[in-house]
């Protein structure tokens, strides 16, 4: 769809992921115009802008899709268009959602024969499955879980010293690895000179840094330590659960 030798981006399992994820995966999607992303990708954005979701999350997938679709209705005729048209037709109808569908169909005004024959082609596809609904996962609570509540039930019973003692030993990771630190520091202040003023809260932020993080076992924890270090060294500041830059 992009000229050639342009990166496209692509987020996966947006569909299957919960609403504080999809938050983190999107956030720098929504800036991008349709031609930088992979058009699966492009199909769940517009369905998500359908789908019954968090106000704020609501309202940035819905902005994006009143612009892409005048993206995708702008598209030249072309190599650009005949690639977009080609990659939604090898998706399955059902993934199509309403929203692209009535964008693709706005290309038909002064289109080529071509193209009106590829659109004919695809609205009769659509006409035979319904764009499907999607219904995002609730996070997983990991308090609830029987066997999670019962093992911490029982451990101070056993010594009143072992919980103490494994926390200890997870808080300096950060400490004794320096790259850890230095990542979530870099990482941290660069999201945020993005965002000015507005800042990002910070649920959001912390799962995009968890989320972009080289280090599979980095918490949250050691993420917050690093923020506060941040904040006391000025170079960040928090205000009503939102971070933002100084």
């Amino acid at each position: 769809m992009a000229e050639l030798g342009v990166q496209k981006e692509n987020v996966d399992n947006l569909r299957r992921s919960d609403a504080t994820t999809v938050s983190v995966l999107v956030a720098d999607l929504l800036r991008l115009h349709i031609e930088r992303i992979e058009t699966t990708c492009v199909a769940d954005l517009f369905a998500l802008a359908d789908a019954k979701l968090p106000s704020a999350l609501s309202a940035d997938l819905k902005n994006w899709a009143t612009r892409a679709a005048r993206d995708v209705v702008d598209l030249p005729e072309g190599p650009a268009r005949r690639a977009f048209l080609a990659e939604v037709g090898e998706l399955s109808p059902g993934k199509v959602g309403n929203r692209l569908r009535e964008a693709i169909k706005g290309m038909a005004v002064n289109a080529s024969s071509e193209t009106i024959a590829t659109l004919d082609e695809l609205a009769r596809a659509w006409e035979a499955a319904e764009a499907e609904s999607v219904i995002l996962p609730t996070k997983p609570t990991k308090t609830v879980t029987g066997a999670s509540a019962a093992g911490a039930a029982a451990a101070p019973r056993k010594t009143t010293g072992a919980p103490k003692r494994a926390s200890a030993a997870k808080t300096p990771v950060a400490d004794v690895d320096p790259r850890r630190a230095a990542f979530v520091r870099d990482d941290a202040v660069n999201r945020l000179k993005e965002y000015g003023e507005k800042g990002l809260k910070e649920s959001i932020f912390v799962a995009g840094i968890k989320h972009r993080s080289p280090f599979k076992d980095m918490t949250e924890a050691e993420i917050k330590t690093e923020l506060r270090r941040l904040e006391r060294e000025r170079k960040v500041k928090h205000t009503g659960e939102r971070w933002m830059i100084r």
